[in-house]
């Protein structure tokens, strides 16, 4: 079988030939019949131009240049496009992912093993060096999320290889950086092996994941609930019942504020647990169908917990749109409120009501 393997690249000059070099080493100690595919958004440290330096050197890479900073899943799917491979994989250009590994992903889809092999940070035996305590929360924070829809452990891995013949006919349209998750819900494949890898943070040129990311993220989570039906019409009471939350909220907090002279800081924190209590029993009930007496104070007490904390998210989305963007405060707070709507409810999902 004949891999076509994809790396996407923008302003990677420092690590281009090094990584190729290392791709090109396995290919031959493993008698794998491979073709690079380099895929670069016109970076502006003169990639490109080493890119088809290296295309003319070895018959075996082909070279795709795009017009812009496109965005690392749509140069993937830009790759398989081209790709002639029976297998298409992919793989970071800086070095962050071992090469080594290469051949322990081909042969497990080559010899039958798999249809889809993932390197995995968080497997037995994977690893992460070099990542600071935020990153490993917003990775472990995604992980979380992504539950929702698979139990694959390490979903947002960019170091992986799947038979073609699984994504012929699949519309993949993911936003961002992460296309694993979206090839795991759309994919036509029946097993998926994970392998330990060692994920090294890059030594040479600077990440390009930024806040832009996150949004991307939550959107295309958003946008997977289509394809599980409970999932979906569990959404739509959560968000029914946290409409109904806000407006006994607003009620109490006017009530005692303006009829009982209640200092408003009081009469909101009041309200505030009043609604959540509310909200849990409905959600409780209602939205995820569980008997009240199961569990009731350890659940209620995850529930306050992932209330408050995406009350926190609120504020701080509320203040990055309103102080740091500039957007007129009570828009901003649609998108925060919409933002922190989607943790609560896959927050709850995956720990309060997982059963």
């Amino acid at each position: 079988m004949k891999l076509s393997l994809v790396l996407p690249t923008y302003n990677e000059k420092e690590n281009l030939r090094r990584v190729v070099g290392a791709i090109q080493k396995e290919f031959k100690a493993n008698k794998i019949e491979g073709e690079i595919i380099l895929v670069d958004d016109n970076s502006p440290d003169g990639t490109g131009d080493i890119a088809d330096d290296l295309q003319k050197e070895q018959k075996n890479i082909k070279v795709i240049h795009r017009k812009g900073k496109l965005g690392l899943s749509s140069a993937v799917l830009s790759g398989w496009e081209i790709a002639t491979g029976d297998i298409l994989g992919v793989m970071d250009a800086d070095l962050s992912h071992p090469t080594d590994k290469i051949g322990e992903l081909f042969f497990s889809i080559a010899n039958g093993e798999a249809d889809f092999s993932i390197g995995s940070r968080y497997v037995r035996g994977g690893k992460i060096e070099g990542w600071g305590f935020k990153r490993k929360i917003m990775s472990k924070t995604a992980t979380l999320l992504s539950k929702v829809y698979t139990k694959v452990k390490d979903p947002m891995s960019g170091f992986f290889m799947i038979r073609k013949e699984c994504v012929i006919g699949v519309v993949l349209n993911p936003k961002g950086f992460k296309i694993l998750l979206e090839v795991i819900v759309k994919g036509n494949y029946h097993k998926i092996k994970e392998i330990p890898i060692t994920f090294i943070n890059r030594i040479e040129g600077k990440s390009k994941a930024g806040m832009g990311e996150i949004f991307y993220y939550l959107g295309n989570l958003l946008g997977y609930l289509r394809y599980t039906r409970e999932t979906i019409k569990q959404f739509v009471k959560f968000a029914i019942v946290g409409g109904i939350g806000t407006i006994i909220n607003i009620i109490i907090l006017f009530l005692l504020t303006e009829k009982f002279g209640v200092y408003y800081l009081v009469s909101a924190i009041f309200a505030f647990g009043v609604a959540m209590t509310i909200n849990f029993i409905l959600n409780k009930l209602w939205t995820f169908g569980e008997r009240m007496k199961i569990n009731l104070g350890r659940k209620y007490l995850q529930f306050s917990l992932v209330s408050i904390a995406a009350l926190g998210v609120n504020l701080l989305f509320l203040y990055l749109f309103t102080e740091i963007w500039g957007i007129y405060y009570l828009i901003s707070q649609v998108f925060a409120i919409g933002i922190s709507l989607i943790i609560n409810f896959f927050g709850n999902k995956l720990w309060t009501f997982s059963r």
